[in-house]
């Protein structure tokens, strides 16, 4: 798989997505391969200043399934997914 994401020049007309009002990529789910290092991957991208944590680890549902959702500094949703297994 190979996904591409390009910079924004920022000298033209920026516009931000929204994710609820405009046609595009709402976030993109990668999965891990367990509970601890979702976790883990929490606990470090907390201390980055440049990410923005929406939600930490939760249940998906009744579970046992958990993700957490952050927005990375480019400004995409990204959630992390453990599939319970």
């Amino acid at each position: 798989m190979r996904l591409t994401l390009w910079q924004v020049d920022y000298d033209l007309d920026v516009q931000a997505f929204h994710r609820r009002k405009n046609i595009g990529l709402h976030h993109i789910a990668l999965e891990v391969c367990s509970e601890m290092q979702l976790n883990e991957l929490h606990e470090k991208l907390c201390g980055n200043s440049d990410v923005e944590i929406e939600f930490a680890p939760e249940l998906v549902g009744a579970g046992p399934r958990k993700h957490m959702m952050c927005n990375e500094p480019g400004g995409i949703r990204v959630e992390f997914i453990w599939p319970g297994h």
